[in-house]
């Protein structure tokens, strides 16, 4: 059997991965073709080599990964297996991969594909700025075939990403074997919060006896109790200070400031979060093949995410201070950020008389997203011509429609220290255990609702052509109508003037036990690791006899609608020892961006808003050239240049301003924006010096344009300074870099798989003029994977590390992160595999800062997971 799967791997080597397909979707499913597709290929070696295979026959340079592959590593979404890939960079969030970067850009740069065709996206977390990233927590990796990244560009590919795009193929029906059905059931236990949560993912595909259509079903669901332990600090920004008699400083403007321009925080606390996920994933897949020269695939999904959540945070929150006229003393100022002082009020200079200057805060949401997708692909096949034809809908959705605060507060003084790294040490005069000293000044109801989605149509036609050089010319054009929308609800009567000062309710009135090792790995013995707790229940019951009064947040509320249309042309060239792409890509893109301006104050007023309306259309010409070099039979060079663009992030474009009150901070929009755009050259070489063996090297070169920038300054709303960043297109900049791959099996089943990727980022700030550094780009990262298989066993270990990185929110800098991942599967039989796997071993911790050390914004702990279960396939 081994030596007949080797062969089979062999011929399918002489084949062009797309060329396959359509070959497959138009010819008739014979005896040969029926043994190649049917097959099941278990083992690692042989996964690894189809991987190969799909990189080495590309027309462009890409990175393949293969269901097997996926099966095989200790991941559990879309993004965690991406981020074995060379020049992949993975950006978590709560301890689960979230979205990925791909050579030194930020996910939003980058586009995320579903069989080719856009996949919507949302976001739960109520202060989530919406962006053109994909959200992968909505995406199990049971329901994937293969993984696609490429990174440079042809004619008849989708335009938008700035660094690469990601397509992720699902199984086709007619190419699975008939009556497959698999199961994988586990158990998840997570060693931070203490629970265990069940993991069932089904798939099952049917063919008739014909063999021309098929059934493909797959269901996943997921459950997962996460907490994530913090300390937090946000809100930084350029404080000016008077100078006292009596040495203490208060805010002030700059102009007649004795202390000009200190880094100075908004506010932080020590923060728990706790959440129930449950995510629910269907897909079903149809294919007909009526005749030699027709096929109609549909492909439809549903995933939805159920993503309750609490966060209870025992604040520090200076901007309550300097709103009610308070000032600081003691105050120790290093590299030029406030890293240590008392916060006080002044009685006599607290014109609004509040008797509190800052809480413990305490929330609960009900949050839910989903995506869905329907896309219909009908291919024909002609005397000379293929032709494809696709008409397809997703749309994606949802929020947070219940987001219940509290907060109870206290008139107390207060000392914030950052000078030791990846610490924050907060100390109050009124003690945090004190329950009875803390009441109620604050409750809200607010929600939010986000909708995503896309029509698209799109034909493609390829004519094989009899020519020496020439084989193939491709034209096709694509219609597309993309819309995204926000809108947030925020209640009105809840501050302490309101029903929140009726009740008379403390911290002692909702007793809870304070988690257990809450901060254990992070800051000191000085560290606030213990306070008042709440009971959320019994809070949750008594808020809903609250009568809350709603009114839409218009300062945040926008409406972005973008139809493009595109054309392209595509030669194919082949040679001896050549083959090429030459092509160019045209799109017409019209933008409308409507949103609530504010004309006034106050905003509670709502006819201070009226809706405006802002048109902008741009044309971008996106040449592509991409030529392969077989330099002998197992050497292969690539060259490949080309221009792209990406369009600005949704809440870059928006004519309005969206913030968060209790952060004193948030974004303005504008719908002015040009797309940012590059011109990138490629060079890469490819050894396969054995079956599943393969040295490569490629160098890159990116020359962005313009990036865009945030210019910060501080604006008032609601009666609060706060720190507003509006987007500007900035300078341009270099993007350039190296991979480095490597993956053999080195003796009895044992190998590596093994890359790494350099990316220099070079910019300087228009505003500042300093050099400043690219979003998303990581020098260093790193993928080490060992591997172990015998006949009973096979065994992983996976290490990801990459290097500090600014993550394109103000000047907010994620430090250096490495993960440790691990799996084991012992065959019990043919068809019953026994699973453990284990996610963050070392237990890493994310540490994010602004500016400098001196000013960290996140230190979270998210712990570790560990997987027990069972695989049965039949």
């Amino acid at each position: 059997m081994t030596i007949k799967i080797k062969k089979l791997v062999n011929i399918a080597l002489i084949v062009s991965a797309f060329n396959t397909l359509n070959v497959r979707a138009n010819q008739p499913l014979n005896a040969e073709q029926d043994q190649l597709e049917t097959i099941q290929i278990r083992g690692f070696h042989d996964s690894a080599i189809k991987s190969l295979r799909d990189k080495r026959d590309s027309q462009s340079i890409i990175e393949a990964i293969t269901a097997q592959d996926i099966g095989k590593f200790p991941d559990k979404n879309v993004a965690e297996a991406l981020q074995r890939i060379t020049g992949i960079s993975l950006s978590r969030v709560q301890g689960e991969g979230e979205r990925v970067g791909v050579r030194g850009t930020t996910p939003e740069q980058n586009r995320t594909f579903l069989n080719g065709q856009a996949i919507a996206s949302a976001d739960w977390w109520i202060s989530t700025q919406p962006n053109r990233g994909f959200n992968y927590t909505l995406l199990p990796a049971d329901l994937v075939s293969s993984l696609e990244v490429y990174k440079t560009p042809q004619a008849d590919h989708n335009e938008g990403s700035l660094g690469g795009s990601v397509n992720i193929k699902t199984q086709r029906p007619l190419h699975t074997q008939s009556n497959q059905f698999v199961t994988n059931a586990q158990v998840q236990y997570n060693d931070l919060s203490g629970e265990f949560d069940p993991q069932l993912a089904l798939f099952y595909n049917w063919t008739n006896p014909s063999k021309d259509f098929g059934t493909l079903i797959t269901f996943t669901r997921n459950q997962r109790s996460l907490r994530r332990d913090g300390l937090e600090s946000w809100g930084w920004h350029e404080q000016s200070f008077q100078q006292h008699s009596d040495g203490t400083l208060s805010a002030s403007d700059a102009g007649t400031a004795d202390i000009k321009n200190i880094w100075t925080p908004g506010g932080g606390g020590s923060a728990i979060f706790q959440q129930q996920r449950i995510l629910t994933s269907a897909t079903a897949n149809f294919e007909y093949q009526p005749s030699l020269d027709w096929n109609i695939q549909l492909n439809t999904l549903y995933s939805v995410l159920n993503a309750d959540n609490n966060n209870q945070n025992f604040l520090w929150q200076p901007s309550s201070v300097f709103a009610r006229g308070g000032r600081i003393s003691d105050a120790r100022i290093i590299d030029n950020t406030l890293a240590f002082a008392r916060y006080s009020t002044v009685p006599e200079q607290n014109e609004q008389n509040l008797p509190f200057s800052t809480a413990m805060e305490a929330i609960w949401r009900e949050s839910e997203i989903s995506t869905s997708s329907v896309h219909l692909i009908v291919s024909q096949q002609t005397h000379l011509w293929q032709n494809q034809y696709q008409i397809g809908f997703t749309k994606g959705g949802g929020g947070s429609k219940q987001d219940h605060t509290s907060q109870f507060s206290a008139n107390t003084a207060y000392t914030v220290d950052t000078t030791e790294r990846k610490n924050i040490i907060a100390n109050y005069d009124v003690s945090p255990l004190d329950a009875q000293a803390w009441q109620l000044t604050q409750a809200r109801n607010d929600s939010q609702d986000s909708n995503d989605q896309e029509l698209y149509i799109q034909g493609d036609f390829e004519r094989a052509i009899d020519h020496s050089i020439i084989s193939a010319i491709k034209i096709g054009s694509k219609y597309r109508d993309h819309q995204r929308d926000f809108i947030r609800l925020r209640s009105l009567n809840g501050d302490y003037d309101g029903i929140a000062q009726q009740f008379g309710w403390t911290l002692a009135d909702y007793p809870a036990t304070f988690p257990a090792g809450f901060l254990s790995n992070i800051g000191s013995q000085q560290t606030l690791k213990q306070y008042s707790y709440a009971d959320i229940n019994a809070l949750s019951d008594d808020f809903k006899t609250i009568d809350f009064v709603q009114q839409e947040e218009k300062a945040s509320r926008f409406d972005i609608q973008e139809r493009t249309i595109a054309g392209y042309v595509k030669l194919m060239l082949d040679g001896n020892d050549y083959r090429a792409n030459l092509g160019v890509r045209v799109v017409n893109t019209n933008q409308d961006a409507g949103a609530y301006k504010r004309i006034g104050s106050p905003i509670e007023q709502q006819e201070n808003f009226v809706w405006q309306q802002h048109s902008k259309n741009y044309i971008d010409i996106l040449p592509s050239a991409n030529i392969s070099f077989d330099l002998s039979e197992d050497l292969i060079a690539r060259v490949s240049a080309a221009r792209v663009m990406s369009r600005p992030q949704y809440n870059h474009l928006m004519p309005s301003t969206n913030y968060n009150v209790t952060q004193a901070q948030g974004q303005g929009g504008n719908p002015d924006l040009d797309p940012y755009r590059a011109n990138q050259f490629d060079l890469s070489v490819e050894w396969y010096f054995d079956d599943a063996a393969l040295l490569s090297v490629a160098l890159f070169n990116k020359d962005v344009e313009s990036f865009v920038e945030f210019k910060r300054t501080i604006e008032q709303h609601e009666g609060i300074d706060m720190t507003i960043d509006r987007p500007i297109n900035g300078s341009g900049g270099t993007i350039r870099g190296v991979e480095i791959g490597y993956q053999q099996e080195l003796i009895y089943g044992f190998g590596l798989i093994t890359n790494y990727t350099f990316v220099d980022g070079d910019r300087t700030d228009s505003i500042s003029g300093r050099e400043d550094y690219v979003p998303g780009t990581s020098k260093h990262t790193i993928n080490l994977a060992s591997y172990y298989e015998n006949d009973w066993l096979s065994s992983r270990l996976a290490y990801n590390y990459r290097t500090h990185f600014a993550t394109g929110v103000g000047e907010t800098m994620m430090d250096d992160f490495g993960q440790l991942d691990g799996s084991i599967t012992f065959k019990l039989s043919g068809k019953l595999d026994f699973v453990v796997e284990a996610i963050n071993l070392t237990n890493e911790i994310t540490y994010l800062y602004e500016r400098n050390e001196y000013a960290p914004t996140g230190i979270y702990q998210n712990g570790r997971r560990f997987y027990f279960g069972v695989r049965y396939s039949h």
